[in-house]
């Protein structure tokens, strides 16, 4: 979860930064950062089991949250094709040792923030989207560290590889869309509650310092 620097990396142009765009940004830094500062990754006691364990904590959450997502009425699906994560944490937890049956068997969250219209659902991919791109710089983390690349485990940390910028770009694009300060509001609220439901989560699961 390090947009700001990942997005300055993945174009270094000057970027047109919409309405909704800006006052995500404004209204997440603290929690982001926050958040980021309880993740184990620079943590010098970050180890494979470590690592292990925070997989399966995400994979908890975004299982979940992916399945509401879906069930979105008015939100169009083609604007989440290629963007779910679950299948990665999934095949990085079998990579590093676990079965499929403990993999369905592992804990979901059900405590997630409401997903019940589009405009509910733009904050939560926002979250979402800007995670993938902080995976950018935690994939580099966890490879110097742990020496797990892509096709070693890290593959959720490097899930859209090359394509990470076109895929934020495109994000950013469908979020534009919207001009209305009361919807640019709602989606501001889901993106903070987004980020207190996914850093409750894993409070509860006990992967953050």
């Amino acid at each position: 979860m390090v947009e700001a620097h990942t997005q300055t990396a993945l174009n270094p142009g000057k970027m047109n930064v919409s309405e909704v765009h800006q006052e995500l940004r404004d209204a997440t830094a603290a929690p982001h950062q926050s958040l980021e500062k309880r993740l184990p990754f620079v943590s010098d006691d970050l180890d494979r089991g470590v690592y292990r364990r925070l997989l399966e904590a995400y994979y908890g959450f975004y299982f979940a949250l992916e399945r509401q997502l879906d069930q979105v009425s008015d939100l169009d699906t083609s604007s989440l094709i290629g963007r779910h994560k679950a299948a990665a944490l999934a095949q990085d937890l079998e990579v590093l040792g676990h079965t499929q049956e403990q993999i369905a068997a592992l804990e979901l969250c059900h405590e997630l923030p409401p997903l019940n219209s589009r405009l509910q659902a733009l904050g939560v991919m926002y979250v979402m989207e800007g995670a993938t791109l902080g995976g950018q710089v935690l994939s580099r983390i966890v490879k110097a560290k742990l020496s797990i690349e892509s096709d070693s485990g890290g593959a959720f940390l490097n899930v859209y590889g090359s394509a990470a910028g076109p895929m934020w770009r495109s994000f950013l694009v469908l979020l534009s869309g919207v001009d209305d300060p009361i919807q640019r509001d709602q989606i501001v609220q889901s993106a903070l509650l987004t980020f207190t439901s996914f850093e409750r989560w894993l409070e509860r699961s006990q992967v953050l310092q």
